[in-house]
């Protein structure tokens, strides 16, 4: 059974006949595998890969970043370690709780924190919150419209997007009607890094690989398709150091939690398996009952910590080689949290105010929308698209704020704008975002 499952998951991460381990292992985009006597060298669509922290416990994010510290009604922890500290994002200065403000400046300096409602305040709802409350295409999930889009130009295995994180069915994944399976950080280990494990050695499966094609183009090749197979394919030595990088970084897998979400995560954006993988990250989870904001505090601290580590750790790769894709890292959530303290207990749900945060190339240092009073508490303000300020006479209403974000990430993560409008219904770009 051990072995059906894993043959399984290989089957599901790389394609029938392991054509992205081929991939994988020679540097080959994975289409001349498939018709190797029509391909033919492509320049490369700027896209880039998508790691989202997700969650249906709706974590008090939104009321500790930048744009919630102007209005001195709104509550935060008077922990020290949540210290309202003053940072610079987009040249600005804010305030922020001290996890944030001490993000190192190279990743502050590609962050959006990105302020807008989910239209919802039930944790049921993180489907419905997914596929923007009705505002998507086919009532389709947002990270499966980016995943669709996104893998012609980035070359993945499959068009669905990867969780690893899922905490329960309603946290799953869906993938045009279908209910996708969560893959643990524990199953990827066992299946890719043991010792007869598919990453064991990629030398051999590249040098076969590379044989076959040889071949194949010296009896039927055009010149062309020569030149491109010694552009792409890379040398036995880099395949050996790709294998050793990739099972070192499973090897170190002891759990499914945070920091092993974290790890899995990285490695199948190595891995080239697709466009979108999300995880589960804490940041305070459902602190209805919180006194002082306790379990607020030390989830910040460790879930920002971890986000750093994400996106330390992609950078890293990116610059060694082994990642071959540019990454943006995020967080969206169900819902925010109540600004204000509902009596000493802690934050009620709050479906007018979440905030998603960005982090990576292709996006400017920039604090979109703010928080307004409303009813009981705050919500997320209009928008003025020119500024991406925060404006009670925003263009943007608070209505169309959750689509602009999305419109927003899609445009930065490559997907084209033409197909952004088709896919969401509302919702404006906001430049001013965009690097």
């Amino acid at each position: 059974m051990k072995i059906n499952r894993r043959n399984m998951l290989l089957t599901a991460l790389f394609g029938t006949g392991a054509v992205g381990l081929k991939s994988l292992a020679t540097g080959i985009p994975m289409s001349v595998f498939l018709n190797p006597l029509k391909a033919h060298a492509q320049d490369p669509v700027p896209s880039r890969v998508l790691i989202l922290s997700s969650s249906s416990a709706g974590d008090p994010i939104n009321a500790n970043v930048p744009g919630t510290y102007e209005d001195s009604a709104i509550q935060h922890s008077s922990d020290p370690l949540m210290a309202a500290t003053a940072m610079a994002v987009g040249g600005q200065s804010y305030d922020a709780a001290r996890p944030w403000a001490e993000l190192p400046p190279e990743i502050l300096a590609k962050t959006v924190f990105f302020h807008h409602g989910t239209y919802t305040n039930a944790h049921p709802n993180h489907p419905k919150a997914m596929r923007l409350m009705g505002a998507t295409e086919r009532n389709e999930m947002l990270v499966s419209v980016y995943s669709e889009a996104l893998a012609p130009g980035l070359g993945t295995v499959q068009r669905e997007p990867v969780s690893v994180g899922a905490r329960s069915g309603n946290e799953l994944l869906s993938f045009e009607g279908r209910s996708l399976s969560n893959v643990t950080p524990l199953a990827l280990k066992s299946s890719l890094a043991a010792g007869d494990g598919a990453l064991a050695d990629l030398r051999p499966l590249r040098d076969r690989a590379v044989d076959q094609l040889n071949a194949l183009y010296k009896e039927h090749g055009t010149a062309n398709q020569k030149r491109m197979l010694d552009r792409f394919a890379i040398t036995r030595d880099e395949a050996r150091s790709l294998s050793l990088d990739l099972v070192g970084r499973l090897d170190d897998i002891a759990n499914n939690n945070e920091a092993d979400q974290v790890k899995a995560a990285t490695v199948l954006a190595a891995m080239n398996v697709s466009p979108v993988i999300t995880l589960n990250l804490r940041f305070g989870r459902d602190n209805h009952t919180d006194p002082e904001f306790v379990k607020e505090t030390a989830e910040t601290v460790t879930g920002v910590g971890h986000l750093r580590t994400l996106v330390e750790t992609v950078d890293g790769m990116r610059a060694e080689g082994t990642l071959r894709n540019d990454v943006i890292v995020g967080t969206l959530n169900v819902f925010g949290r109540d600004l204000m303290r509902k009596g000493r207990a802690g934050r009620d749900h709050n479906g007018r105010h979440h905030v998603t945060v960005l982090i990576g190339e292709g996006l400017n240092s920039s604090v979109v929308g703010g928080v307004t009073p409303t009813g009981r508490d705050y919500e997320a303000q209009a928008i003025d698209s020119g500024t991406g300020m925060g404006s009670d006479s925003g263009d943007i209403p608070h209505e169309e704020t959750f689509q602009s974000m999305a419109k927003t990430l899609g445009v930065a993560l490559g997907v084209s704008r033409t197909r952004l409008e088709e896919a969401i219904a509302g919702g404006t770009v906001i430049e001013t975002a965009l690097a």
